[in-house]
């Protein structure tokens, strides 16, 4: 059984004091969804983040459930934050490694170059299809996830984009 909150973390965050740690909880917008939170802790320069950004690997299909424009704005501010390691939500690759601000950095240069890609398909009329079936992000086609990951980035960047966004 999993508890419903109780308490609310909104655009101005939230600070704990846990056994004389101090762990900051930060909103930054609309992104994997309407509720990540990134917890930091300054003292250790270290961010604790699930599913935003996928350290050294394709973004999962399980990310369908994106806010696109936003999440590149939430990207940017967790760029933007003090830290230097990022414990993820999922194993980094290669190896279970922590994330870097590099990681967060190629998310957003992968993120942009994915919706500019299908953006161009969709002017064209071809989302869903032939897009979802046909385009290929080949600068990424190594990363870890990538054949499972590709068709929902596409539909990702469709849905925006196909609707005459």
């Amino acid at each position: 059984a999993t508890p419903l909150p109780d308490e609310v973390v909104d655009d101005a965050g939230r600070v704990i004091r846990l056994g004389g740690k101090i762990v900051e909880l930060s909103y930054v917008g609309l992104n994997h969804s309407d509720s990540t939170l990134v917890m930091r802790l300054p003292q250790d320069r270290l961010i604790f983040l699930v599913d935003l950004v996928p350290v050294g690997a394709f973004p999962g299909l399980g990310m369908i459930d994106f806010y696109p424009l936003e999440a590149l704005d939430s990207l940017k501010k967790i760029g933007a934050m003090e830290w230097d390691r990022m414990i993820p939500g999922h194993p980094g690759q290669p190896g279970d490694r922590l994330g870097t601000k590099k990681d967060v950095e190629d998310q957003i240069a992968m993120q942009q170059h994915a919706s500019d890609v299908v953006q161009a398909q969709a002017r064209a009329g071809r989302c869903w299809n032939p897009a979802e079936a046909e385009v290929q992000f080949d600068r990424y086609k190594d990363l870890p996830g990538y054949a499972n990951g590709r068709p929902y980035m596409v539909r990702r960047y469709c849905g925006l984009w196909g609707r005459g966004t």
